[in-house]
């Protein structure tokens, strides 16, 4: 979060981007198959490469499923048409292998990408609209590997469902080279949603997918949000919101949605710094700053008090004290953060606030290696922040409309006024008068995070049959359609 002032330009630069390769910068997921379905035998599909071990494994089962999604969705979007099959094959490769002898293996030769790029499979997973084939990196050491044993094996199932809804997009001619890649990524991310719904509902032979698993596999794929870029021109991916968002809208809505030329004009969080002192602290203001009156919680109060006016309604400024539990309002008695209506204070304990702030996870790539690790307990002030901007939903809610605050109801609606705040001060530069504090570029992937981790927890507000996606899906209605959406 960046307090306003007078903020300098960022240095410009540039980055040479290949628009005829279709990648993904981290992905992937695998926990001793629990998402699979038993007494089903693994898919039957021929890999140039196959290493004929159990990641290789979990790919022919993704690959299998979301194929055979496709025979059914397909010609609802292609005009009545039956689904094209892969033109290309299937190819597994040892990054490792191919970093140390800078050159393609036998198996791949003739993958077209590879053969004209050899260094791009390191760490990714692609289609490759060369010869309508798919490659991946299954190095038990780099990102799709690494994630998959961190995360489960729905997040192998997400990527490779990204990967084919790139094939898809080059059936249906959308993948012109004129289209920013951002639009092209989040489609496939759409399309990896929709599949997904499919797995939720049972109807995916290898992972019928429960939604605790499908939580994890978003955890998962926060980890290939593209980093804070330098200029605008080198966003890609989208961030963790943009992406997660996506897939969200793919599990809600489906195919029709995501192939629908509404979608190329969809709206975008990701964006770069604009100060290099921004950059320096990685966005994060100290976490005492988020504890002040005049801090954050005078930001909220000066936002509801603005939004009060739409529902013809007065908002009285919401008190932060620090107590080991609220004393009202918690819908768990371990609660440490949440709003108490008897004495309109917010409550948090010190021990959480510090939990929220160091909750961020990063990824590390070795540049010489490619070996990924994932470093937990990084800081991200918003994820802090987030927290309390959800106390003050709930305040919103009370003061409003005097609605429940300690139910399933009450949880989603506070997100959802959440997120209509972060719309508010997700901005770039602002009148220090008018926004005292605003956004920082990571600020979305923090607040994303903890709306799909922490919220849920029973030290926080618990989950109340809530799910995480359920929860990121009120999060973007507030921070898309704002407070009338929000119920």
């Amino acid at each position: 979060m960046t307090i306003t002032r007078r903020l300098g330009r960022p240095l410009a630069a540039l980055l040479a981007a290949a628009t005829v390769i279709v990648l993904l910068p981290a992905c992937a997921t695998l926990v001793d198959g629990s998402s699979v379905s038993s007494g089903v035998p693994d898919a039957n599909l021929a890999v140039q490469g196959d290493s004929h071990q159990a990641f290789d494994t979990q790919v022919k089962n993704a690959i299998s499923d979301v194929t055979a999604f496709w025979r059914q969705a397909y010609p609802s979007i292609g005009h009545g048409a039956r689904f094209p099959e892969l033109k290309g094959k299937l190819y597994s490769v040892d990054g490792e292998q191919v970093l140390q002898s800078r050159a393609a293996p036998s198996s791949a030769a003739r993958e077209q990408c590879l053969k004209r790029r050899p260094l791009f499979v390191i760490d990714n997973a692609a289609y490759c609209e060369l010869d309508d084939s798919i490659i991946w990196d299954r190095s038990t050491r780099h990102l799709v590997s690494v994630l998959a044993a961190s995360f489960g094996n729905a997040v192998v199932a997400l990527v490779f469902a990204h990967e084919i809804g790139h094939a898809i997009q080059h059936r249906l001619g959308l993948n012109d080279s004129r289209r920013k890649t951002v639009y092209l990524e989040s489609q496939a991310d759409c399309a990896a949603g929709a599949f997904l719904a499919t797995a939720l509902a049972g109807k995916a032979p290898h992972f019928r997918l429960t939604a605790a698993q499908l939580d994890r596999a978003l955890e998962g794929f926060l980890q290939i949000r593209d980093s804070t870029p330098g200029p605008q021109s080198n966003i890609s991916h989208g961030n963790g919101f943009d992406r997660v968002s996506a897939v969200g809208d793919g599990i809600a809505h489906g195919v029709s949605y995501c192939y629908s030329n509404a979608y190329f004009y969809r709206t975008f969080t990701e964006r770069p710094f604009v100060s290099d002192s921004d950059r320096a602290t990685g966005g994060n203001a100290p976490l005492s700053v988020f504890l002040k009156p005049n801090g954050p919680p005078g930001d909220l109060n000066r936002f509801w008090k603005q939004s009060a006016t739409s529902v013809n309604a007065t908002f009285s400024d919401v008190k932060l004290t620090e107590a080991a539990h609220p004393k009202c309002g918690s819908a768990n008695p371990a609660s440490e953060i949440g709003y108490c209506p008897a004495d309109n204070t917010v409550y948090y304990s010190t021990g959480f606030a510090r939990q929220a702030y160091y909750s961020i996870t990063d990824r590390r790539v070795d540049q010489s290696t490619g070996d990924v690790s994932l470093v937990k307990n990084q800081p991200g002030d918003f994820a802090f922040g987030m927290m309390l901007a959800i106390s003050w939903g709930m305040a919103a809610r009370h003061q409003f409309f005097g609605r429940s605050i300690d139910d399933r109801d009450g949880l989603l609606s506070a997100i959802c006024y959440s997120g209509a705040y972060a719309h508010d001060i997700n901005i770039a530069s602002g009148d220090p008068a008018v926004h005292p504090f605003i956004l920082s570029p990571p600020d979305m992937d923090e607040a994303t995070s903890t709306v799909l981790n922490l919220v849920g927890l029973d030290r926080a507000f618990s989950a109340r049959g809530t799910t995480g996606v359920q929860r990121i899906q009120s999060f973007v209605t507030g921070y898309g359609k704002g407070l009338p959406a929000c119920t």
